[in-house]
C-alpha cells in the first residue's frame, strides 16, 4: 500500500475538499515523505476531478513528481533549499496563465530550509497570488518559517499515519521502532546496511559510559559513525526519555522495546533532572555541530558533561 492511497483513506483530501482549499497552504509534519506525498494528492486534487483514482503509480502523479507538468511546479529545483532564483522564477511564473489545467500549482518542500531572502521574496505573490494560483507549501519545523509567511498561509498539521497502517508497510522492526511512526523516516533507516550497529552504539553509549577514562574510547568509537551521529544521539535521547517512563512505571509507552532490558538495568543511574539537563546538553550540541572545528574533541566535551551532569544529580 502507498502513502497516496493511505492518505485517501484516512481522509485527508476529502477533510480539505470540504473545509475549502487556500490559495497558500503550509503543511507541516516532521515526516517529509508523507509531506510531499500530500502535497502532490492536492495539487492532483485541485486540477482534476478524478483525483481519488491516483496514486502514487498513476501517470499524472508521476508526471508532477518528474516536474513534467507545466502548470504544477516542483520546487526547490535542486531538492534541497529554495533559492532566491528560485523564488524569482515562482514570481515570475505566477502571472502567467496555466496552459494545461485551470489552475497554476506551486509546491515548495521544506522552506524551512531556505534562506530569509528566498523567503522574502514570495510575500508578494502569498498575499495576493492571481485567482487561478494556489502555493502547496511543506516544512518539519514552522519555528524556522518566517511570521510573514506563516500569516499568508492556511497552516494543516499531518499526523503521523496512524500505528496500524504504519504495521501494514513496516517490514523492518528495528527501523520502524527508531522511525516512531513516521514513513519517511522509516523508508530511509531501512535502506542503511549499518542500522543495527548504530544503534547498539547508541545503546552502549547509555550503559557503559560510567567515567572520564571511558571518554576517548567512546568518542574515537562515534567518530566511525560520523554521517550518523545525529541519528545516534536522538536515539540516545529517546533511550533517556524511554527512562522516565521506566522510572513512571509505564514500560508499556517505551519507545525503544527491543532495548527495554538494558535500559532497565541502568536507569537507576540517571535521575530524571540529570536526563533533563542532558537533553539539553545534547540538543546544543546537535544544533552547533557544523560549526565545530575538531568534532572528536567537541564530542569529548560533550561526554564528559554528559557524566558532570549525570553524578552531580544522581
Amino acid at each position: 500500500m502507498d502513502i497516496a492511497e493511505i492518505i485517501k483513506e484516512e481522509g485527508y483530501l476529502k477533510r480539505l475538499q470540504e473545509n475549502g482549499i487556500s490559495h497558500a497552504m503550509l503543511f507541516q509534519s516532521m515526516d517529509d515523505r508523507l509531506n510531499k506525498v500530500m502535497l502532490i494528492m492536492t495539487a492532483l486534487s485541485i486540477n482534476y476531478k478524478t483525483y481519488e483514482l491516483f496514486n502514487e503509480e498513476s501517470a499524472e502523479y508521476l508526471k508532477i513528481k518528474n516536474n513534467a507538468d507545466i502548470d504544477i511546479k516542483i520546487y526547490p529545483k535542486n531538492n534541497e533549499k529554495l533559492l532566491v532564483s528560485d523564488s524569482n522564477e515562482i514570481t515570475d511564473e505566477v502571472y502567467i496563465k496555466p496552459a494545461e489545467h485551470d489552475n497554476k500549482v506551486f509546491i515548495i518542500n521544506n522552506i524551512e530550509a531556505s534562506t530569509e531572502q528566498a523567503q522574502n521574496k514570495l510575500l508578494k505573490v502569498l498575499e495576493e497570488p492571481p485567482k487561478n494560483v494556489y502555493f502547496l507549501i511543506s516544512c518539519q519545523d514552522d519555528n524556522r518559517v518566517l511570521q510573514t509567511i506563516k500569516s499568508r498561509c492556511q497552516k494543516i498539521v499531518l499526523e503521523k499515519l496512524p500505528k496500524e497502517k504504519f504495521d501494514l508497510i513496516c517490514k523492518n522492526p528495528l527501523a520502524g521502532m527508531i522511525s516512531e511512526g513516521y514513513i519517511g523516516l522509516y523508508e530511509e533507516y531501512s535502506k542503511k546496511a549499518n542500522l543495527e550497529e548504530v544503534v547498539d552504539t547508541t545503546i552502549k553509549l547509555v550503559t557503559e559510559l560510567k567515567n572520564s577514562g571511558q571518554v576517548l574510547k567512546f568518542s574515537t568509537n562515534l567518530m566511525k559513525y560520523r554521517e550518523d551521529i545525529e541519528l545516534i544521539f536522538q536515539i540516545y535521547i529517546r533511550s533517556l526519555e524511554d527512562m522516565i517512563k521506566i522510572k513512571s512505571e509505564r514500560e508499556d509507552l517505551c519507545s525503544m522495546p527491543l532495548y527495554l532490558d538494558s535500559l532497565k538495568s541502568v536507569e537507576s543511574e540517571f535521575s530524571i533532572n540529570a536526563i533533563c539537563e542532558i537533553n539539553s546538553l545534547v540538543s546544543e550540541f546537535i544544533k552547533k555541530r557544523e560549526a565545530n572545528v575538531n568534532e572528536q574533541v567537541a564530542l569529548e566535551n560533550l561526554l564528559l558533561k554528559i557524566l558532570e551532569v549525570k553524578y552531580i544529580c544522581k
